[in-house]
């Protein structure tokens, strides 16, 4: 799991220590539940800063990772309106391009399978009051793409 310390920004990778303070760090969403001691750290959800870890997955040696990027790419139908809703926008935006840049970053040390994310018109995926619909948009929609050709990014090893 991944959580990020608030304090310094760095990434932390949870891989031992208590479980559910581990679960509960890296889901700490800041403004909706508080910051979790560990160690010398104070973290919260790793997503402010790597929504999608490509890079922990292939630096712990996997050459195939499937991906549900759970903000999705859908284009606004129209601006933000409010400091709240535009914050969130800016937020979706730079979590999105880091994980373009990093879908080319390490296309040629893994296979990368990027499923579709759950997208509802007028539902934002972080409204926790709608969580059964996303989940159950995400799940429909990566079966049908695994049933048929999700997007992969295939394997180029460097030569």
């Amino acid at each position: 799991m991944l959580a990020v310390d608030v304090m310094s920004g760095q990434e932390v990778l949870l891989s031992s220590g208590p479980a559910l303070d581990a679960v509960l760090a890296s889901v700490a969403v800041p403004g909706v539940f508080a910051p979790v001691p560990w160690g010398p750290h104070v973290l919260i959800d790793g997503a402010v800063v790597n929504n999608t870890p490509i890079s922990h997955a292939v630096d712990l040696g996997a050459d195939r990772i499937v991906v549900l990027p759970a903000l999705g790419t859908a284009r606004l139908r129209r601006a933000p309106r409010g400091a709240l809703a535009t914050s969130v926008a800016a937020v979706s935006r730079a979590l999105t391009h880091r994980l373009a840049e990093d879908l080319v970053r390490f296309r040629d040390r893994a296979e990368l399978v990027v499923l579709p994310s759950p997208e509802l018109p007028g539902i934002m995926p972080s409204d926790f009051g709608h969580a059964e619909e996303l989940v159950s948009e995400g799940l429909r929609r990566g079966r049908a793409a695994l049933g048929q050709a999700p997007v992969v990014v295939p394997l180029r090893r460097a030569a």
